[in-house]
């Protein structure tokens, strides 16, 4: 009976555990595969709510002849909708959030700059400017 060699003891060696190896991930994949398949069932068992933000408002936004005449481009997580202004519109209530957050953002942004204009003024008068 011929004796093996080193490089067949290591190959036999590696080929045992490659095949051990292999034989682990099979068992992950498809442990991984029924637990996927289990959550999908139960996601399809669950009853979806609605989602409020999903309901319907009506809004009107200010229109005029110079700064506020064009309609309104809002979208939130990749679903996007185009406000004409001027008439009541129907619009989800996400995007009439978006909207008054806009709004607040504005009202904030124009009491900074009020702020940072009295300052000015304030500075220019005492001689510091």
């Amino acid at each position: 009976m011929p004796q093996a060699t080193g490089t067949n003891k290591t190959d036999s060696i590696e080929d045992q555990v490659e095949r051990l190896v292999n034989a682990r991930l099979a068992e992950i994949e498809e442990k991984a595969k029924k637990d996927a398949e289990a959550k999908a069932e139960a996601e399809a068992e669950k009853p979806k709510e609605p989602d409020p933000n999903d309901e319907y408002v009506t809004v009107q936004l200010f229109k005029d002849s110079r700064d506020y005449k064009d309609d309104v481009f809002v979208s939130v997580n990749g679903e996007a909708c185009l406000i004409k202004r001027g008439v009541p519109v129907k619009i989800k209530k996400k995007f009439a959030l978006v909207l008054d957050e806009a709004e607040r953002q504005n009202g904030r942004a124009a009491e900074y700059q009020e702020a940072q204009q009295a300052i000015a003024r304030d500075a220019e008068a005492k001689g510091r400017i």
